[in-house]
């Protein structure tokens, strides 16, 4: 009878992490491929993090410097170095696997997003930093588990409004019109992401 407890105990195991690596594997495919946890082994994306953490603060946002920090600590925010779609983060739940991707050179913001338009490179950092942090509030709210992809933008909107009217009171002069304009630009980005997904119906 103990040998056949025994037995039985041992394949539920193996089935549980045999489960395990199968949503593992299948979170690494949905977000490109060779993913990594972001911790402090991954040296630059983990110096942008920290930095991307301090800019919240410093218009602030800590609620969501916080919240991000504890995701990172949970073990769910990765790196994902292939993300494709032109996407900067994903969200992906696998049976009972929940994690945030975020792509590596998104993180690090090495690239001017609009180098073809004559937008003044601080204005064009600003807008990178806004919109980063506006994905990954949106991406943390799927890992939280809503998965209505319009409604997500919806509070990704909300999200930049309310940083567009504590930051413009801050503000003056050049400054405040960079951060006007790609502020009200990230905004418009979501919001058109909000009526395509409204038109589509789709769920993240």
């Amino acid at each position: 009878m103990l040998l056949k407890l025994a037995v039985a105990a041992a394949v539920v195991v193996s089935t549980y992490y045999a489960i395990g690596r199968v949503a593992e594997e299948k979170a690494n495919a949905l977000a490109g491929g060779g993913t990594v946890v972001l911790d402090r082994e991954s040296r630059e994306e983990w110096a942008a993090f920290a930095a991307l953490r301090e800019r919240l603060h410093e218009w602030g946002e800590s609620d969501l410097a916080v919240a991000l920090l504890r995701l990172q600590e949970s073990g769910d925010l990765w790196v994902a170095p292939a993300l494709e779609g032109g996407r900067s983060a994903i969200s992906v739940s696998v049976l009972k696997l929940r994690r945030v991707f975020v792509k590596g050179d998104e993180l690090v913001a090495r690239d001017l997003p609009f180098p073809d338009l004559d937008i003044p490179e601080p204005a064009q950092r600003t807008f990178a930093t806004i919109r980063l942090a506006g994905t990954l509030f949106h991406e943390l709210q799927h890992h939280e588990g809503l998965d209505d992809e319009a409604a997500t933008y919806e509070r990704e909107i909300e999200w930049y409004r309310g940083l567009r009217a504590r930051m413009l009171e801050r503000l003056q002069g050049e400054e405040r019109r960079r951060f006007e304009w790609a502020v009200d630009s990230a905004i418009q980005t979501a919001t058109a992401a909000r009526e395509k997904a409204k038109g589509s119906g789709r769920e993240s």
